[in-house]
């Protein structure tokens, strides 16, 4: 257990006793901050590890956030309790007794909902606690992964289904290994090892000179154990010439013009620009061979004709079977957020190299295939959910093997290609052959996907999943118990973009098992929440502030008068900021304490410029029972002279967290008092929270809020 702070959290409003929840008592920051960066850390096993999603938080600080959120006990045994339910996720005993501990509160079943469910971390963890759960979304994908973890695994009470996922995966998989074997002929014959990996990069032919050249930017290939291996590029006239050894400064430059989408002809000196894959010569520079011990790298061979002429034939074949044809939909043409499309990746299709293509088109139709077996082996129900679930093997190649998938050379492997919060364009990726035992292979994430299979829980009620808007939810008034959510972060995550590419492709089969939430080309994107200038211009921050001041105020109605909002949130932007001010300002919603949670990982592999830090902070709000007031500037820096000065930060820095999250638990609480506030008299939005950020800065002076426009 670890040793819990004696805290008291800053007062931001007050509640009355009989209304009070354990969360009120503020040690959630302790407990689950400690799980939650524990879970994160750790392949564990649970849903994450079947569907992709982005941005989703650790089960096992939802879980304590839940329970904290529902639990009228506010007594010493409940604090131990809830800390129980953070740091012992798998125990099922501290579950039982979690969940008898809340029923003793309610003469009924609590009804909790998540109205911005996402990859359905929080509704899991509702209904886990035995509470009704309910939850909606606007993006298809995430009504069908919630749909397939929260419902459909939940009708094979008596049905060992665990071992139909598994009979079913390993027969295609074993399919598709003969299947694809012509078309990867170095799986076997090399006589260093097996081949499972491929280094792709692009060569381009000079405008003037007409030689080619390479495109290459990522050269290194193994930093591990302290090697400095790579590919050594010498640009000769008949062509590049590429061969494996130590990289130093001396062989590290690229025919790149700094930092520019622009290139220099090596032989001649020629400038160009509007460079495109399609006006490019994609070549293998390398392979991965696995031996007995570690990973070899070799100069590769070049794909024979005859080779690619078989891919094409052998995907034309499973077209037809699938009874589809390639994604046409488009990329969105987004600078700094998309940049693919910027440079000839403009399809979904496009996504794919032709024989990844073939691979990914093959495992659909063999997933069709299997689908129709299990429909008359087991019945709809079955063959439905194993289907959903078995999908998830393209998520996979989507996502790690793929244009954008990169080699990454610290730890020899594969990294994801939609991770978020945009889409990086790469000049060097990593194929891998999914037959094999290298990186990124299908046999290992089926073998993840049955883990959190087998964690789904059966419960006696199915979740209410629903496809619709947190900006009009479909529920009567005064229904729900709590509202625990984590909506999306001002722009910090473009969902509808990053979840096109699995939905494009996924959808090739699922519209033969669920063509309601599959008929479209695209997942809907009108009603996303997202602050995002390329699609809405001008319009970009007040439409984001519209739309979530309309699902404020929706929570105002379906909350029982008693009821409770936990509304996690981040950012680090002062119109990030801004828009929750807003949003809560023009509610009848007051936010009464806020809950710093560690549970975002210290670093991420691709960040873009989104400002995405490391703390999430829960926000707790009730419905008000009068009217906000304005308050002065001279009093609301008194208010937070008080927050500052109340041994809240000393007592986060004493439990080990950095001055950078310490700071935004901060920004967080003079965002609360902002909000509570029918406006700061002389002083707007921005003018007083940048006063905030002046004062922190006394006691934490690297802390800066970002003045940027959105995204």
């Amino acid at each position: 257990m670890v040793k819990r702070e004696s805290l008291k959290y800053p007062n931001l409003a007050r509640v009355k006793a009989s209304k009070q929840r354990l969360i009120d008592t503020g040690l959630l920051h302790v407990e689950a901050s400690v799980a939650g960066n524990s879970e994160r850390y750790t392949s564990g096993k649970h849903s994450h590890t079947i569907h992709v999603w982005w941005a989703r938080r650790p089960h096992s600080a939802m879980r304590a956030l839940t329970f904290s959120s529902v639990c009228k006990d506010t007594s010493r045994s409940s604090e131990n309790l809830m800390a129980k339910l953070a740091l012992n996720y798998e125990s099922e005993e501290v579950l039982d007794e979690a969940k008898s501990f809340l029923s003793k509160g309610y003469s009924y079943r609590p009804k909790v909902l998540d109205m911005f469910g996402g990859g359905g971390t929080i509704p899991f963890e509702i209904s886990a606690l035995g509470l009704d759960s309910y939850s909606m979304d606007a993006n298809e994908m995430s009504v069908f992964i919630q749909k397939t973890n929260l419902n459909l695994s939940r009708k094979f009470r008596g049905v060992d289904v665990l071992s139909i996922i598994k009979n079913s995966g390993d027969h295609i998989l074993d399919k598709l290994e003969v299947e694809t074997e012509e078309m990867y002929p170095n799986r076997n014959s090399n006589v260093l090892g097996r081949t499972t990996n491929y280094i792709w990069g692009y060569e381009y032919k000079c405008v003037k000179c007409k030689s080619y050249f390479s495109l290459s930017k990522r050269k290194w290939l193994s930093k591990k154990k302290g090697q400095k291996l790579g590919v050594v590029v010498t640009e000769e006239k008949s062509g590049p010439k590429y061969e494996i050894n130590d990289l130093d400064t001396t062989n590290l430059s690229t025919n790149w013009i700094g930092r520019t989408n622009k290139i220099s002809c090596p032989h001649c000196s020629s400038e160009m620009d509007n460079i495109s894959v399609k006006n490019a010569k994609e070549v293998i520079i390398s392979e991965v061979v696995k031996k007995d011990r570690g990973k070899k790298f070799i100069v590769a061979k070049s794909m024979d004709d005859d080779v690619l002429k078989r891919i094409h034939d052998i995907e034309e074949k499973h077209l037809v079977r699938l009874g589809s044809v390639l994604p046409s939909s488009k990329l969105p043409k987004w600078s700094g957020i998309v940049n693919p499309a910027l440079y000839g990746i403009e399809t979904h299709s496009d996504i794919f190299n032709p024989r990844q293509r073939a691979v990914c088109v093959i495992l659909l139709s063999f997933l069709k295939d299997e689908y129709f077996i299990l429909s008359d082996k087991y019945g709809k129900d079955i063959a439905t959910y194993v289907i959903s679930i078995l999908s998830s093997l393209v998520d996979q190649l989507v996502d790690w093997n793929c244009r954008m998938s990169m080699w990454i050379s610290q730890n020899e492997q594969v990294g994801r290609a939609f991770c978020g919060p945009g889409i990086s364009m790469y000049w060097d990726y990593c194929e891998t052959d999914p037959a094999s035992n290298g990186p990124s292979n299908l046999r290992s994430k089926l073998k993840r996907i049955i883990a959190g299979a087998a964690a789904l829980r059966i419960e006696d009620r199915e979740c209410d999943v629903r496809h619709g808007t947190a900006q009009s939810l479909p529920y009567s008034d005064n229904m729900f118990d709590a509202v625990v959510t984590d909506p999306p972060y001002y722009d910090n995550i473009f969902y509808s973009i990053l979840a096109d590419n699995f939905y494009a492709w996924k959808r090739l089969l699922l519209k033969h098992v669920d063509n309601e939430l599959f008929s479209k080309e695209l997942t809907s994107f009108d009603n996303e929440l997202v602050a995002s200038s390329k699609r809405f211009g001008e319009e970009a921050h007040s439409k984001y502030c519209r739309d979530l001041t309309l699902a404020i105020n929706e929570v105002s109605r379906v909350l029982k008068k008693d009821g409770l909002l936990s509304f996690v949130y981040s950012h680090n932007s002062i119109l990030g900021w801004a828009a929750l001010i807003e949003s809560f300002r023009n509610s009848p919603m007051i936010i009464t304490s806020v809950q710093p949670l560690s549970i975002e990982r210290k670093s991420r592999p691709r960040a873009v410029t989104s400002d995405a830090v490391n703390t999430c902070v829960t926000f707790v709000a009730r419905i008000s029972e009068k009217p906000k007031e304005a308050i002065s500037s001279e009093m609301l820096e008194k208010r937070f002279e008080e927050i500052l000065s109340s041994g809240f930060s000393d007592a986060l820095t004493n439990s080990g967290w950095c001055d950078e999250d310490i700071s935004i638990g901060l920004i967080a609480h003079g965002v609360a008092l902002i909000a509570n506030s029918a406006s700061v008299l002389n002083q707007d939005t921005a003018s007083a929270l940048l006063n905030i950020e002046k004062m922190i800065r006394r006691k934490f002076e690297k802390f800066k809020l970002s003045k940027r426009r959105p995204l």
